[in-house]
């Protein structure tokens, strides 16, 4: 924590923030995750960074949650790129993941980060595939039963069903959803609701934005059983000036199929360059599951 100020200006200067903004987003990994970091340092100034969360996986064929490392915001200041200092930072970080338990590195890189992904001698990530951008028209709005929108965290209790079915997913509970999305240090969600008998069994998260300046809806994670219905109740629920839903999720997911009850899910021709899962082994009997694309189901909200 005392070095939060030197690694919040590398972090700027990297990713074309404000040094408060990443101060702001340190304390919230704090806060809210367990990192495993590595600097290095040039005199007083830090000149790359390799930071991971541990997180849980549910994996198919395994009864709990299994651990793993999600890599964040590595980042080497331009001056000292080409050194090879990322598998410096990398290596170490790697090593006390897997020394913890974590099964393996997992994550997601966007273009720019991709070649680095590739090129590194240690960091080895395994690029799956891209994940899936996606535009649905809003022409089915035929659900009666509809969501409730908020631009607010929930304060009914909260009560969703976990997947556990053949996919491989990131685990998530209220408390981790809350801190994930409610917050988060300068990005702003709103919800949708589905409420039974005073309780929440049902919570899209999604943000309003614009599609080549049409208004939009940016639709960042589902939760809850029957992601069918919830979807059909949220394209009723909202305003008709919305009428473009945006999705980005894995190749393979089933939210894919379920995106039907809303419109036709389209492929997004003008999206940006697309984000790549990665994985990488940290133990000897890392599960298969996790090198196979189509075992994976994740969406842009899994991205933090």
């Amino acid at each position: 924590m005392a070095d939060l100020g030197p690694w919040s200006r590398l972090l700027a200067v990297c990713f074309d923030r404000t040094p408060e903004q990443m101060h702001g987003l340190l304390e919230w990994f704090r806060a809210g995750f367990e990192l495993v970091a590595m600097g290095a340092w040039d005199a007083g100034a830090l000149v790359a960074q390799y930071n991971a969360r541990v997180l849980q996986l549910l994996v198919p064929g395994f009864d709990g949650p299994l651990e793993a490392g999600m890599g964040l915001n590595m980042a080497v200041d331009p001056a000292y790129r080409g050194r090879g200092l990322l598998d410096q930072v990398a290596a170490p970080v790697h090593e006390a993941l897997s020394a913890r338990g974590c099964v393996a590195g997992v994550g997601f890189s966007s273009a720019g980060g991709l070649a680095v992904t590739k090129a590194s001698r240690h960091y080895a990530y395994e690029v799956l595939g891209p994940m899936v951008s996606l535009v649905v028209p809003l022409t089915r709005r035929r659900y009666s039963d509809r969501l409730t929108l908020r631009s607010t965290w929930p304060t009914a209790p909260i009560e969703l069903d976990a997947h556990r079915d053949g996919f491989v997913r990131y685990a998530a509970d209220p408390a981790s959803l809350r801190h994930r999305y409610a917050n988060h240090p300068f990005r702003r969600y709103a919800y949708a609701t589905r409420e039974r008998s005073g309780v929440v069994d049902g919570l899209l998260v999604f943000r309003e934005t614009r599609l080549r300046g049409l208004p939009a809806v940016s639709l960042l994670a589902v939760h809850g059983a029957d992601p069918e219905t919830l979807l059909g109740s949220f394209a009723a629920s909202l305003r008709p000036r919305r009428p473009l839903v945006h999705v980005l999720l894995s190749t393979a997911s089933p939210l894919r199929g379920a995106l039907a009850s809303m419109g036709p899910a389209l492929p997004l021709p003008f999206s940006r360059s697309p984000y790549h899962l990665i994985t990488r082994a940290l133990s000897s009997d890392t599960p298969a599951a996790l090198f196979d694309l189509d075992r994976w189901a994740c969406t842009g909200g899994d991205i933090l």
